[in-house]
This record gives structure tokens, C-alpha cells and sequence, in this order.
């Protein structure tokens, strides 16, 4: 280690798990983000605010990943925390649906947010 070495700032362990984390959740980036957000914000009928939709869908979407048995009381649980208030029942369903077939995809295909479209009331990728 050279003297300079020293000065170099370090990776934090928490912060190399959230990049990897982010990594494996949108592995295209802000692509996957967007495509993510922009879904969302079409569930809710814009009525949010893009950046208010972004935090939204990446904080759900890491749930969703994680946890053991997401199920749609698990993600109303997780949305009563800061933001249910943006979404009736109806608009849980669907956001639910989405977010269960994002992880089919990723699963089956290795497909990201990115890839996933909606076609009628139906995702397919």
C-alpha cells in the first residue's frame, strides 16, 4: 500500500451490498428504473410526482425481492410505511401484479424491468 493509498476513500460494506442489491434488482440501470417508474406512475394515473413514483417502485421493488412471502398484504404492509395514500385497492392489485411478474421474469428469462411490457390488462416479455 503506497502512501497515497490511504487517502483514497473506501467502500463502505453496506453501501457495497446496496450497489449490489440495485445491480441485481435493475441491471440495465436507470433504464429499468424508468421503465419501472413510468409503469407505476400509468397504474396511478399520474398523480404523483415521477420522483415520488421512482422512490416508490425501487423501495417496493427491493420487498419484493426480498422478502420470503411477498404477497399483497405483505406489500400493503411495506406501502402503509409512506405512501398508501397514493393508491386504492384496485391500484394495489395491479401494482402487486406487476411487481410479481417482474420477479417471474427475472427468474424464468432474466428479463428486466426494461423488458417487461404491458399489453391489455397483461404483462408478457
Amino acid at each position: 500500500m503506497g502512501f497515497f493509498d490511504f487517502f483514497k476513500s473506501k467502500k463502505k460494506p453496506g453501501n457495497e451490498l446496496l450497489e449490489s442489491l440495485t445491480n441485481s434488482l435493475f441491471p440495465k440501470g436507470i433504464k429499468d428504473i424508468q421503465a419501472g417508474t413510468n409503469e407505476l406512475l400509468y397504474i396511478l394515473n399520474n398523480k404523483i410526482d415521477s420522483s415520488i413514483a421512482e422512490n416508490i417502485f425501487v423501495k417496493s421493488s427491493a420487498i419484493s425481492r426480498i422478502a420470503k412471502d411477498f404477497d399483497k398484504e405483505r406489500l400493503k404492509l411495506h406501502l402503509s410505511g409512506y405512501c398508501i395514500q397514493y393508491f386504492n385497492d384496485s391500484q394495489i392489485d395491479k401494482y402487486y401484479n406487476y411487481l410479481k411478474t417482474l420477479s417471474i421474469a427475472m427468474l424464468i428469462d432474466n428479463r428486466t424491468p426494461s423488458e417487461v411490457r404491458r399489453v391489455g390488462e397483461n404483462y408478457v416479455w
